[in-house]
């Protein structure tokens, strides 16, 4: 009875290694598959980034967002406590701006504040040079349509998959990773528009 005894415990502790060695081999490819395995899609579009285009066209009478297409549109054009125009990431009221028709028909535009109001009034972006060395930059003024560094285009880029803001043969440019813009004529910032409602601006000229 003795030998049976041992015999059986012989062949439990053979069959617990049996099943050890096997666990341990399944684990091990799974553990391989997981590690040299990767998401394209993941791989390609940092977080938070989504594709872009041109986005809604130019048009009179509505409210729009400009976002840079290399942000992914989280980057948007806004007015600056001084006036000068500048970036943000968060939806404010001073990223509001109204493109109004220097001419009814015409593809040439006066870039309006939506919301920020002088004695019931719209502020349009100029033209502005800070003096000395500085770049030239993008300022609040008194509306002007015999200003030409008030008169804005909005081309597509040559790929189709932004618009490039022109004003007086000159486009906007970010720099300093995005935070500052400036106005030049080599290298432009390629840009998404986004429709946010109705103007509720009266008319140019009214």
């Amino acid at each position: 009875m003795m030998s049976a005894a041992i015999a059986k415990i012989g062949v439990l502790v053979a069959l617990m290694s049996v099943a050890a060695c096997s666990s341990t081999s399944a684990g091990e490819p799974a553990a391989d598959r997981t590690a040299g395995s990767s998401t394209p899609s993941a791989m390609e579009t940092p977080g938070g980034f989504a594709p872009v285009g041109p986005g809604v066209p130019i048009e009179a009478g509505r409210q729009f967002v400009f976002a840079t297409t290399q942000s992914g549109g989280r980057m948007m054009l806004t007015v600056g406590a001084d006036g000068v125009l500048t970036v943000t990431d968060h939806l404010e009221d001073q990223a509001l701006f109204v493109t109004t028709p220097v001419r009814a028909g015409g593809d040439e535009y006066l870039m309006q504040t939506a919301k920020m109001l002088e004695g019931g009034e719209p502020w349009c972006l100029a033209v502005h040079s800070p003096g000395g060395t500085q770049p030239l930059e993008l300022k609040t003024a008194a509306c002007d349509t015999g200003k030409q560094d008030q008169i804005f285009t909005f081309p597509k880029t040559s790929a189709g998959k932004g618009i490039v803001i022109e004003v007086d043969g000159r486009y906007l440019l970010t720099q300093d990773k995005g935070e500052q813009v400036v106005v030049q004529e080599g290298g432009k910032t390629s840009f998404t528009v986004r429709d946010q409602g109705k103007s509720t601006l009266p008319r140019l000229g009214d």
